[in-house]
């Protein structure tokens, strides 16, 4: 036997022990974890090599919460560009069509963009709003219908305005309304301590006391003919409504650079952006509906094949009818990571310590840090993203936690704990 054949050997069972001793360690510190406790699917890898680390139920399917918006990303990164489309446009003799894309910034306090407002008030034509003829849905599919009255839960609308919420706010002991339109809307006071809408229409009831009031934002219910009303309050002049599709003469302006939105997509979990992105992926591809319909069309058109196993319902992850799995984060991450490059998603994506819904995390090591999306409602924590431990070297990561019978703070608390054995 010779020497160069027994040093094969030698060297393939000391890397066989080592994996074993590897998956072994993992294994133990999963079982302490009370990770193992729960439903939970985690997938765990090297960046550099793919090597992984750890994996448990990492194909099996879990609710991804807010994780689902790193799936609209993506989708917004690959079929947009760099540029918002604004709103599309055409005139003619005597008059001004124009339509929504469903930029979210559109009066958005926010974002202070004015691009609409200002092409419309310049213009001597008749002013006419066309409005979808498919109709897009104002909210998800598999909502929580009590949450209508959080700023959260802003409604979807082909051209929205003001971020489609009401703001309500206290200066010298007077309510202050923005926009001023809605300040006919009110409808008396109530004991309780926020603002109030009713369910089903734009009445808002205020609190008696106004004493250590913060600002409050509450969506309103939207419709084209309230889209219309907002535009001609704002623009001091009529503004007609009109059921038509996107004429294919019909040009689009672009207003703003997509980061803009991104980072508030994903360092504060912003709904309403999320859901927005999917209808400026369908203006600019001339694919009509709500976000189920783009949904479609995105499994059809892009080259992913995680989408095609998935249920994706919504852009933000409100809906607890999504499920994904955390090799399909994996996967999303991954392409990412290959389009953007790493010091693109360090800005884009939240960081311990620093910003975003990871500001007040704090790793047990400085040399420790996590970019990553949190998602969570109740029951329910997940976190996917990148972890650089204090040797400097990074993994990408989806741990997904289900039906926990605890507050999602503890959730939160031993995902951390268990990443932060990656050193």
């Amino acid at each position: 036997m010779s020497n160069q054949f027994v040093r094969g050997v030698c060297v393939i069972a000391i890397l066989t022990n080592l994996v074993s001793c590897t998956q072994v360690h993992w294994s133990k510190t999963f079982q302490k974890s009370p990770l193992a406790k729960q439903s939970s699917g985690l997938l765990i890898q090297e960046l550099n090599t793919g090597k992984v680390v750890f994996s448990h139920q990492a194909d099996q399917f879990f609710m991804p919460a807010s994780n689902a918006k790193l799936a609209t990303f993506l989708m917004a990164h690959s079929f947009l560009g760099d540029s918002i489309p604004s709103f599309a446009y055409l005139e003619k003799r005597d008059t001004l069509f124009f339509w929504g894309t469903g930029d979210p910034t559109q009066l958005n306090p926010s974002f202070k963009n004015t691009s609409l407002i200002d092409y419309l008030s310049k213009s001597t034509k008749v002013l006419v709003y066309c409005a979808p003829q498919k109709e897009i849905p104002p909210l998800g599919s598999g909502w929580s219908w009590d949450d209508y009255n959080d700023s959260y839960s802003a409604e979807i609308s082909p051209l929205p305005l003001y971020g489609n919420l009401v703001g309500f706010s206290v200066i010298n002991q007077q309510w202050e309304i923005a926009p001023r339109f809605f300040e006919s809307a009110l409808s008396g006071t109530h004991s309780f301590n926020y603002v109030l809408r009713d369910r089903l229409k734009n009445e808002f009831t205020l609190p008696v006391s106004k004493s250590e009031w913060k600002v409050q934002q509450v969506p309103f219910v939207t419709s084209d003919s309230l889209t219309a009303k907002l535009l001609a309050d704002t623009l001091k002049k009529n503004v007609l409504v009109q059921s038509k599709a996107m004429d294919p003469l019909a040009k689009i302006q672009y207003t703003g650079l997509l980061d803009s939105l991104y980072v508030p997509m994903l360092h504060e979990s912003d709904n309403m952006i999320a859901e927005h992105l999917l209808l400026l992926i369908g203006a600019k591809n001339h694919w009509p509906g709500g976000a189920q319909d783009i949904i479609s069309r995105l499994k059809k058109e892009s080259n992913f094949e995680f989408l095609k196993a998935v249920r994706w319902v919504d852009g933000s992850g409100l809906s607890r009818y999504n499920l994904f799995r955390p090799m399909d984060f994996i996967e999303i991450l991954r392409a990412l990571h290959q389009s953007l490059g790493m010091d693109k998603l360090q800005f884009l994506l939240p960081q311990t310590g620093k910003t975003g819904t990871l500001k007040s995390v704090k790793l047990k090591s400085d040399d420790h840090v996590i970019w990553a999306k949190s998602g969570s409602f109740s029951n329910t924590y997940d976190l996917s993203g990148f972890f650089q431990n204090s040797k400097g070297k990074t993994y990408v990561f989806s741990i997904m936690t289900n039906l926990a019978n605890h507050p999602v703070a503890e959730s939160k608390r031993d995902v951390i704990n268990f990443l932060e054995n990656l050193d």
